[in-house]
């Protein structure tokens, strides 16, 4: 079991333990390994379920939140490479490792390489019902991957035995139509008997294909950051300006606070996330106002305001320029 700490913005902290999913059946017999663990405590319900086999872990997660409340859990798991798409709702996380924060949320997806992971924190949402399907691979099949897909799995296993731990896409990606199809169809395996690992493996495999179909011509965030003597100072900008998006520092006083120069701090953000200081800011609200828009009832003019516009008919129009419809098409197009 995996120990957590559920904390929310009253400062109610609640220990809990969820099931540590980074681990593989060892039933050598045949036929599939299941389970199921529910709970409930004042600031949330959850539901995971499981099927595996040795080489293989497919997890399903349902979390309700009674209240904003982060749940943070140190030292997870063992090492796999994992593809998860999201279902349902949206979720911020943060990996120590990656030094990644991203926004995960209803129809997207990423594939992440795990050496094992010191810290993670999720953020959940008051009324927020969040949904994942996570597909796990064991370093060995992964090893087998590698070895018989060089060209899209080599240079991810030599940094996985480097102990690295990293996502395959700088970016979570939409999902194609042919994974949600091909992930309906794992549900199968659990009534495939002892057939059950060997159908797996042909579908985990097909998953994985298309995942990285999508890819190609992308690299890994991480890639050319490495080395770069001023790292750590653009990801303590990066996240100053998720956390006052409300009202972000100008570029100036964004470069004094992390302890650098703007042509440092501006070449520095484009290499480490492929865009400027400005348009990571722009991207960042727009996420947040698809969640108010989708998972909320509040009205346009609200939702500008909770991203940083006080005039509605700006935010209008730089969500177009986003996503070629505006707030309200978006809305009802969902």
């Amino acid at each position: 079991m995996v120990h957590i700490e559920l904390s929310s913005r009253g400062r109610d902290t609640i220990a809990l333990e969820m099931p540590d999913i980074s681990y593989f059946s060892t039933n050598l017999s045949g036929g599939l390994e299941e389970n199921c663990w529910e709970a409930e405590n004042k600031l949330l319900t959850y539901r995971i379920s499981d099927f595996r086999c040795r080489d293989f872990n497919v997890t399903r997660y349902q979390i309700y939140c009674k209240e904003d409340c982060c749940m943070r859990s140190l030292n997870v798991g063992n090492s796999f490479m994992g593809l998860s798409v999201v279902r349902q709702g949206i979720v911020e996380c943060f990996l120590s490792e990656t030094r990644d924060k991203r926004i995960w949320r209803k129809g997207y997806t990423n594939m992440i390489v795990s050496s094992g992971i010191k810290e993670e924190r999720n953020l959940f949402r008051k009324g927020d019902t969040f949904g994942m399907t996570s597909i796990l691979v064991s370093p060995d099949f992964f090893q087998h991957l590698s070895e018989r897909y060089t060209e899209y799995f080599g240079s991810a296993y030599l940094r996985f035995g480097r102990g690295e731990t990293f996502f395959i896409a700088p970016k979570n990606l939409s999902i194609p139509i042919a994974l949600s199809v091909a992930l309906n169809d794992l549900e199968v395996s659990q009534m495939m008997g002892n057939a059950s690992p060997m159908y797996l493996e042909a579908k985990v495999t097909e998953c994985l294909s298309l995942f990285m179909r999508e890819t190609e011509g992308k690299e890994p965030v991480n890639a050319k950051i490495v080395g770069f003597s001023d790292r750590d100072k653009i990801y303590q900008a990066r996240d100053i300006i998720c956390s006052e998006y409300l009202n972000p520092p100008s570029l100036h006083d964004l470069a004094l606070r992390v302890g650098t120069n703007e042509c440092t701090l501006k070449a520095g953000f484009k290499e480490a996330f492929r865009t400027t200081v400005f348009n990571y800011l722009f991207d960042y609200r727009m996420n947040i106002a698809i969640h108010y828009l989708l998972d909320t009832n509040k009205s346009i003019g609200e939702v500008a305001g909770l991203v940083g516009y006080e005039h509605q008919a700006h935010f209008c129009t730089a969500f177009k320029r986003k996503f070629n419809v505006t707030p309200s098409e978006y809305r009802l197009k969902a």
